[in-house]
């Protein structure tokens, strides 16, 4: 059997796996979460929390959870993280900032036929083996079937694999903003989004 045949998507991630989630989630973006969060412990306290785990595709290898990817709707996110987690974690003022620059947010307005893939995370030792590829497919169907019309996603100029991951799948390049040293701390200049039609 090949590799990737081995490879289950789940969609209701067991409670055991959920600081693994976290962690998949904080490997991925590391240098971004780094910029606002120095302490790993806390930076994983706080994205457990924030995601939104029903939302969430989940690639499973022997029963240990290995990438996952997240979807968004209009009126609802991957992963929100509220004052309040931050506010565990720190004085007032300093979670107020911190709130402000942690910045998960969608890309921009969702419609109601649109749905955003955010969040794609894949274990380090699993990189190359299409992991990726089957977690996007597998949100490319859901999408069908709830009838949406497009997917959407934005990726940064300094990841440009994912960008030729995503190019492969179908998607194309709808946009790219650069915002110089604005994001410099969070390891990028540009993000590029991109957008695949279901039609």
């Amino acid at each position: 059997m090949a590799f990737i045949n081995k490879i289950k998507i789940i969609r209701i991630l067991p409670e055991s796996s959920k600081s693994r989630a976290s962690e998949l989630v904080y490997e991925a973006f590391q240098k971004k979460i780094y910029s606002v969060i120095k302490e790993k412990e806390k930076a994983i306290r706080i994205i457990t929390k924030s995601i939104n785990y029903s939302a969430g595709f989940y690639a499973v290898y022997e029963n240990s959870l290995v990438g996952m990817a997240g979807t968004q709707s209009k009126g609802d996110r991957f992963i929100e993280a509220k004052f309040s987690y931050f506010h565990e974690e720190y004085s007032f003022f300093k979670a107020l900032i911190k709130k402000i620059y942690f910045n998960f947010d969608s890309i921009g307005i969702i419609k109601n036929d649109e749905l955003e893939l955010t969040a794609l995370s894949v274990q380090k030792e699993m990189r190359g083996k299409k992991i990726g590829t089957k977690i996007i497919n597998s949100i490319i169907l859901y999408a069908k079937s709830k009838e949406y019309k497009k997917i959407k996603l934005t990726v940064v100029d300094t990841n440009p694999l994912a960008k030729k991951l995503y190019e492969s799948i179908g998607f194309t390049i709808h946009k790219t903003k650069n915002y110089g040293f604005l994001t410099r701390s969070a390891g990028f200049k540009e993000v590029t989004h991109m957008v695949k039609n279901l039609n």
